[in-house]
């Protein structure tokens, strides 16, 4: 299984996290670490997110880029390091 973080720039818009969240489940990635804060002054939100799966990360990559709240995707400089239990 991969890990993989992402780091978004999106609209503050009713449902964007929700999509976000929906997209990523249904295109096959597990949901490790979602954390979202909300800039008022501008309306938007900066986003972490990390997920694991067997897919490409270019294939989240390019479902979630056709969101229309997103401003900015970029997979993270560092990989996320991921705690089995």
């Amino acid at each position: 299984m991969n890990y993989y973080e992402l780091q978004l720039v999106a609209r503050n818009t009713p449902g964007c996290l929700e999509r976000i969240l929906n997209t990523s489940r249904v295109r096959g990635f597990e949901i490790k670490h979602f954390n979202a804060k909300l800039h008022p002054k501008h309306n938007y939100f900066k986003i972490d997110l990390a997920v694991a799966s067997n897919r490409s990360q270019q294939h989240l990559i390019m479902q979630l880029a056709k969101q229309y709240d997103i401003r900015e995707l970029s997979p993270a400089k560092r990989k996320f390091a991921a705690i089995e239990a």
